[in-house]
């Protein structure tokens, strides 16, 4: 089928069409349509049968063009191939935590996949004050899983070809993964358009000239995010999501699942999980606003945002030490195969999880002030509408990000990240 923009008037003539929803839906009489997307990149649709509400699926479709801007930003309807691509191979490293793909059609740029109706996003959740106990270690767990079954280090192993070290597989995913498109959006509304006068930009109403200048003429800070920039551009490392956040988590107390990775690509390790602790540290400014409306001491919330801050990397470094040791007993390296191999195989990997970590925080501190003066905002704090109380969060987010990018690569532990945030903002 040629391409066709659907709507909510014609989306069930497609799924009648397809066998594959057969087996979904035992009727197609009374099914309800609903289009939940968050207005950003897709059009997304909620199908449910009326009759029996447990026959449930979510379809998403891309459109040609960057729907957050409109036409005038083109975009190739291609990307959704990412998406899909994506979605199998992270539910094949991580089941249970992504949704089930029951179809996909790349003419028409879509996807229909399991419906999480028992769970919500994470992100406007924990702005009502809802903790999810389980999702620190939920997503540390995908995020080592993918971090280390998609890198050299996971995928290498022995074949015919290459009887002792063989990364072809690694390779090919390299280039199976090449997201042009939607890498070039954040290289530039991450990396670029924040860090000068971009027209793109969307500066809150409390940020002042001195604000902006302190971010976009700081040579350091300016020079640390080229670096991180290039790292993106060029670091080749691990399959990643892309585009990891609160709002692309869905949980309730007892699970957790990943979605929309449609900026999937291969790039550095720490960036998925520095995106993640990056809009984490949001959420934990943004709650000394929502914890007071709710009525509540906001310390204690915000000391549960940390403490999962805490648990997603140090959950993440000690679950991807042990899967490459394992790994490493499976698929013996020869190169470790000497006296005192195994003390260099362990400061080996200790020296690859401390650059990842590096990384993670100078990306966290990108994201941060992305999400303070680039375009798209995070409702944890665009939504707070006390105007000083949204000034000072805002400014709490660029102080909090640039003290992190210009002091990543001297971290030596999480517990810095946490301290940096408390004392910026104390609890």
């Amino acid at each position: 089928m040629a391409y066709k923009q659907l709507t909510e008037e014609i989306v069930v003539d497609y799924l009648k069409s397809l066998d594959s929803m057969k087996k979904i839906f035992s009727s197609f009489d009374d099914l309800n349509v609903k289009e939940v997307g968050d207005g950003n990149l897709n059009y997304v649709y909620i199908i449910s049968n009326n009759k029996d509400p447990e026959e449930t699926v979510v379809l998403k479709q891309a459109v040609p063009f960057l729907r957050v801007v409109g036409e005038s930003w083109p975009l190739d309807i291609e990307r959704m191939n990412f998406e899909v691509a994506a979605l199998k191979k992270e539910y094949e490293i991580c089941p249970g935590l992504v949704p089930e793909v029951y179809h996909a059609d790349s003419e028409m740029s879509l996807v229909i996949m399991q419906n999480l109706n028992k769970h919500t996003i994470v992100r406007g959740e924990m702005n009502k004050g809802i903790r999810f106990p389980k999702m620190p270690d939920h997503v540390s767990t995908f995020l080592a899983r993918m971090v280390f079954f998609t890198s050299d280090w996971g995928m290498a192993g022995k074949t015919e070809k290459w009887p002792d070290h063989d990364t072809a597989a690694k390779k090919e995913m390299v280039k199976q993964f090449i997201n042009e498109d939607l890498c070039n959006l954040t290289e530039n509304f991450i990396f670029s358009y924040p860090f000068y006068p971009s027209e793109t930009n969307s500066y809150p109403p409390g940020i002042s000239e001195a604000d902006k200048k302190s971010i976009q003429e700081d040579g350091e800070l300016k020079q640390k995010v080229a670096l991180l920039r290039y790292k993106f551009m060029n670091n080749a490392e691990v399959l990643l999501h892309g585009d990891l956040h609160t709002g692309s988590i869905m949980a309730n107390q007892d699970e957790s699942y990943v979605i929309d990775p449609e900026f999937a690509f291969y790039g550095p390790a720490g960036f998925d999980i520095g995106l993640l602790l990056g809009n984490m540290l949001l959420a934990y400014i943004g709650q000394m606003y929502w914890q007071k409306k709710l009525g509540n001491d906001p310390a204690d919330y915000r000391r549960w945002v940390l403490s999962a801050v805490k648990e997603i990397w140090e959950g993440f470094a000690e679950k991807y030490d042990k899967l490459w040791q394992e790994h490493q007993k499976k698929n013996p390296d020869p190169m470790w195969d000497f006296p005192g191999g195994d003390d260099a195989f362990t400061e080996l990997r200790r020296t690859e999880i401390s650059r990842i970590f590096h990384d993670t925080a100078g990306f966290a501190g990108t994201v941060m002030i992305r999400r303070t003066l680039g375009l798209a905002k995070v409702s944890d704090i665009a939504s707070i509408d006390d105007p000083d109380s949204r000034a000072e969060a805002d400014k709490m987010a660029l102080a909090i990000g640039k003290k992190l990018i210009l002091q990543a690569e001297t971290m030596k532990s999480v517990q810095e990240m946490i301290t940096i945030a408390q004392e910026v903002s104390p609890l």
